[in-house]
């Protein structure tokens, strides 16, 4: 859904249309809330239908619209292979070539008809100005203490986007840097995950803190960690310092447009993969987890070291990042 945010504002733009009536679950209400473009959003309970049931939807809106657009599994099937598809089991070269070299923001835009000059167009969420006004207070009050205010998320929603290192290379950052505060963030099964310190807040499983609140604060921090999750991908919307670790998809797929993006790939032979597994079959497994959620934690700690050394350099511009 993130990488489906740009499109109404485009269909208006191209297509000429003056309402737009957007259709979704739950993980893109909290995406889409507020977007000017649209002019009906509508929540959709889809663990309560059944294929059958969403295909007559679907059917009955071509009676009502003038226009549909079908967007559900344009990345996760065509581009991201299941272990019922047999490009699952191809070489990687192979997927590589073919599903690694483009952007999921593209793929998407041709998935709404549109003409590739929209190629590199990317979305963003959208606040009111009493939200970005209290992001902004919080963002002031951590710098009067800290330095080095840091985001890290603890998992996407797969266990090839869980950073299982996460505790191991935020201490390293808390005994690098003096005056550095982490933020973990994650859904409630990343509790377990949580780690104490002085000079560590967590908003993991909370809903005070909860994806739309964290996905703003993210644009006003100086650094977001992150594997493949829906964070990283906001924090990038906002052209905001990002580190992301890169698993099952390649730089064009995830970081091609972003701007003060760092980034690693997994240093397993088979990432990037383009796979989307549940089972793992294949998978060389380290520790009960995929073995590409293991990165060298020297390499991440070299890409904050650059964070840093280019936040000394441009630091009357680097607070101001988001705008």
């Amino acid at each position: 859904m993130l990488h489906a945010a740009h499109l109404p504002k485009l269909i208006k733009e191209h297509y000429g249309v003056d309402h737009i009536t957007f259709e979704t679950n739950y993980h893109g209400m909290h995406i889409l809330l507020g977007n000017p473009f649209i002019d009906d959003l509508q929540f959709i309970d889809v663990n309560k239908m059944t294929y059958n049931r969403m295909s007559k939807n679907l059917e009955w809106a071509h009676y009502k619209y003038d226009m549909v657009f079908d967007l559900a599994n344009t990345i996760e099937k065509a581009y991201c292979t299941n272990e019922n598809d047999w490009r699952y089991y191809t070489t990687d070269k192979w997927r590589r070539e073919t599903l690694g070299k483009k952007s999921y923001y593209d793929v998407m835009t041709d998935a709404a008809g549109l003409p590739d000059r929209y190629y590199g167009t990317r979305g963003q969420l959208y606040y009111t100005c009493e939200e970005e006004a209290q992001a902004l207070n919080w963002i002031n009050k951590k710098h009067e203490t800290y330095d080095f205010v840091i985001m890290v998320n603890m998992s996407g929603s797969t266990l090839h986007k869980k950073f299982v290192q996460a505790e191991s290379v935020c201490r390293k950052i808390l005994e690098k840097y003096e005056k550095a505060l982490i933020i973990l963030t994650g859904d409630e099964y990343c509790k377990e995950q949580v780690f104490q310190h002085e000079r560590v807040i967590s908003y993991v499983g909370s809903k005070e803190n909860g994806f739309r609140s964290v996905a703003l604060k993210c644009r006003y921090v100086d650094l977001t960690i992150s594997l493949e999750s829906g964070l990283a991908l906001v924090a990038h919307s906002w052209d905001a310092p990002t580190l992301q670790l890169l698993t099952a998809a390649s730089w064009d797929n995830h970081v091609k447009y972003a701007k003060n993006a760092y980034w690693l790939q997994s240093p397993v032979p088979c990432s990037p993969c383009h796979k989307n597994p549940r089972e793992y079959f294949g998978c060389p497994v380290v520790s009960k987890h995929p073995e590409c959620v293991w990165f060298n934690e020297d390499e991440i700690m070299k890409k904050v070291e650059e964070v840093w050394f280019d936040m000394d350099q441009n630091q009357d511009k680097w607070r101001f990042h988001a705008g």
